[in-house]
């Protein structure tokens, strides 16, 4: 008996110390009573790893905007499906009321580009070169881009 209870104690704590491990990096989402906010930003790292393709609206790949639209269409929150159109609605607020879930953009290239921000510092985006990711607004290559924080809750 003894060694049974051994056995699975061992298995558990092997179990435990992999899925730490293989974990994605901790993301801090700011408190905040709204719960569709948190639904929203949980549901943007749940797709984590989903590849990129131009003009795709998910559930498989996505791009910045399509990704944007698919999130918030599962907590039925109607966007439009551009990231122009999505700068378009909403309000713009201040950095430091920035909330998880409200949408981030930046211009790159010729074309703007949005992510939904988990925190202050945090957004998830779909990423050309690595899909679903997530990134901090305080990057270099983000920094320069940036254009304007909106709700559209």
């Amino acid at each position: 008996m003894k060694r049974t209870v051994s056995l699975a104690m061992f298995v558990l704590s092997l179990s435990l110390f992999i899925l730490i491990a293989c974990a994605p990096k901790g993301v801090r989402l700011y408190e905040t009573a709204d719960t569709v906010r948190g639904d929203i930003a949980l549901t943007a790292l749940s797709l984590q790893g989903k590849p990129y393709r131009n003009g795709a609206r998910g559930p498989d790949f996505f791009d910045c905007s399509g990704f944007v639209y698919f999130v918030f269409k599962q907590h039925r929150v109607s966007l439009p499906l551009t990231a122009e159109g999505q700068g378009g609605v909403g309000y713009d607020i201040p950095r430091d009321g920035v909330q998880p879930g409200d949408l981030v953009f930046f211009k790159i290239d010729r074309g703007w580009h949005v992510g939904i921000t988990l925190n202050r510092n945090e957004f998830v985006h779909a990423s050309k070169s690595r899909g679903i990711v997530v990134d901090s607004v305080d990057a270099r290559y983000w920094r320069k881009r940036f254009l304007f924080f909106r709700s559209v809750l």
